[in-house]
């Protein structure tokens, strides 16, 4: 068994990139045994529950050719990871916390995989609000979840100190940046890989 802890944010194209990347990879390698875990990354923390404006955000941290030169770089990196449209249109980029405490409920479900794909399928194909406690109790639903129950952990501000330090442990282990990839508890993988080169070290990591 190959453990794979995947530390993300549900607001960075890379890392849904990154995941289908990895579940292309899979397809190639049907006899692997590997287990996946998600956790807690956020690229701003000090983003508002409200959310920030996009727009002035994108502003004050791009330059407008630069940033131009990014999004199509992405769009062409996701249309090859089979995500058809990544390009998000909300006015705002949204406080991902509560996504992600979904996620950490999502693992006694046994779904996490299935609620960290939702998730970005939300967020960046259906350019929905992904710091909005309905949306996310919506894909609880989908999912299975047993939505009362969800309401009550965001209401009640359940498990914000455990989620909060699986982030503070993560930057603490020295991750910078996401995603990241942290293998075996050993061999740490930073950025979004090209599926040839995840099942060259899958292949590797098998054999040893």
């Amino acid at each position: 068994m190959i453990k794979i802890e995947v530390v993300s944010d549900t607001i960075c194209p890379w890392c849904y990139i990154g995941k289908r990347n990895f579940d292309l990879a899979l397809k190639e390698l049907p006899e692997m045994n590997i287990s996946f875990k998600y956790t807690t990354f956020q690229l701003d923390p000090n983003t508002p529950s409200e959310g920030v404006n996009r727009k002035n955000y994108v502003e004050k941290k791009f330059n407008k050719d630069r940033y131009t030169e990014i999004k199509k770089n992405i769009s062409n990196e996701a249309l090859k990871s089979g995500i058809p449209n990544i390009t998000n249109t909300l006015d705002i980029i949204p406080n991902t916390f509560d996504s992600h405490r979904l996620i950490y409920w999502a693992i006694e479900y046994g779904c996490q995989l299935e609620a960290v794909e939702m998730i970005f399928k939300a967020y960046f194909e259906e350019s929905k609000d992904i710091g909005n406690i309905t949306v996310l109790l919506k894909i609880a639903e989908r999912l299975g979840m047993d939505s009362e129950v969800i309401m009550d952990r965001f209401k009640n501000d359940e498990d914000r100190k455990v989620v909060e330090d699986e982030e503070r442990k993560a930057r603490e282990n020295g991750v910078m940046g996401v995603p990241s990839y942290i293998i075996n508890d050993g061999m740490t993988l930073t950025g979004s890989q090209p599926v040839n080169s995840i099942v060259k070290l899958l292949q590797h990591l098998n054999k040893n």
